[in-house]
């Protein structure tokens, strides 16, 4: 079966699979599930428990310092939740760049690009004119160096200047799009949903 063909149906089904977890997390009485989707329980449970050891051991080898976590020249703000997605990440993110970029502070917000691109998609609509940028990449560190090579930087914390709303457009703060588990850069936590069950672990960075 051709590529182009194989790749949609994936997505379908990792969509599938991803509202039946997520139905699964948020149902307070199992006894309302189907027999089929509560037989699945055990093994979500067992493969949350791995999960959540597996975040628990790299988040001690970044705080030993055996991992070495990049520094930018600028604020970081980790926008992100401790459950399955659907908590308005992404709206707050578009709230935080706003807020910046009407302050002066032009954002670059950093996205891994999931769910198809379709939030950075929205993202850019709504932030059109603005001075707000956005970065997509695995490695969001290697993207923000990218993009602040490129546009210059200003750390707001030291620099009066950007609270000039004329101000050139030098990045002055960086936003993460679900960025919780991104323990690579040295970042300001914001999180949006403190709920949290072995349901959540699958999300989780400890």
């Amino acid at each position: 079966m051709p590529l182009p063909v194989v790749i949609p149906k994936l997505l379908v089904r990792m969509e599938k699979l991803r509202r039946l977890v997520n139905e699964i997390a948020y149902t307070h009485d199992f006894s309302e599930l189907s027999p089929a989707k509560r037989s699945i329980i055990p093994l979500l449970s067992c493969v949350s428990s791995i999960y959540g050891l597996s975040l628990s051991i790299r988040h001690y080898l970044w705080m030993f310092g055996l991992f070495r976590k990049q520094r930018l020249p600028v604020p970081v703000i980790s926008v992100g939740n401790l459950t399955w997605g659907g908590n308005g990440k992404t709206p707050m993110v578009e709230c935080l760049s706003l807020w910046f970029a009407h302050s002066g502070i032009p954002p670059l917000i950093l996205s891994r690009g999931y769910s198809g691109g379709d939030e950075v998609k929205m993202l850019h609509r709504h932030l059109l004119g603005t001075s707000a940028k956005i970065g997509i990449g695995a490695s969001r560190a290697k993207t923000a160096l990218s993009l602040l090579g490129r546009y210059g930087h200003v750390d707001p914390r030291t620099d009066d200047s950007l609270g000039n709303h004329f101000y050139s457009g030098k990045i002055g703060v960086v936003i993460l799009d679900d960025g919780l588990q991104m323990l690579s850069l040295k970042t300001v936590a914001l999180v949006i949903n403190k709920f949290y069950t072995w349901k959540a672990a699958l999300k989780l960075n400890p």
